[in-house]
């Protein structure tokens, strides 16, 4: 019994470092997609229809988890986030609109 216990102790003791570690993309209702979510063939680069395809499917992956879609009236669109209009996104544009986008987002009310 004794070990039992120990041991069981021991390995909580050992998980407890992992646990408290921060995840490397922060998941939940305030969570903002990445490049690499959006690049579908890995080229560095962002088409339209990339874009599209993307944010579709993280639209309806958060429909099928029964999550509000606050804001989505207000997100931009390709061109919106294409800003020197070369028909694709650089890493750099997207990140920028990532930034306007989380600073325009609203705060939902403390509860």
């Amino acid at each position: 019994m004794k070990r039992t216990c120990f041991v069981s102790l021991a390995a909580l003791i050992m998980a407890l470092p992992a646990a408290a570690q921060p995840s490397a993309r922060a998941m939940g209702p305030g969570s903002m997609p990445t490049f690499a979510d959006f690049d579908g063939n890995g080229d560095g680069r962002i088409t339209e229809q990339e874009f599209i395809d993307a944010r579709s499917k993280r639209i309806a992956e958060r429909a099928t988890e029964g999550r509000v879609m606050r804001g989505l009236s207000e997100a931009g669109d390709f061109k919106d986030v294409d800003t020197n209009g070369d028909a694709s996104l650089s890493p750099e544009e997207f990140d920028a609109y990532q930034s306007r986008h989380g600073q325009n987002r609203r705060t939902p009310p403390a509860r």
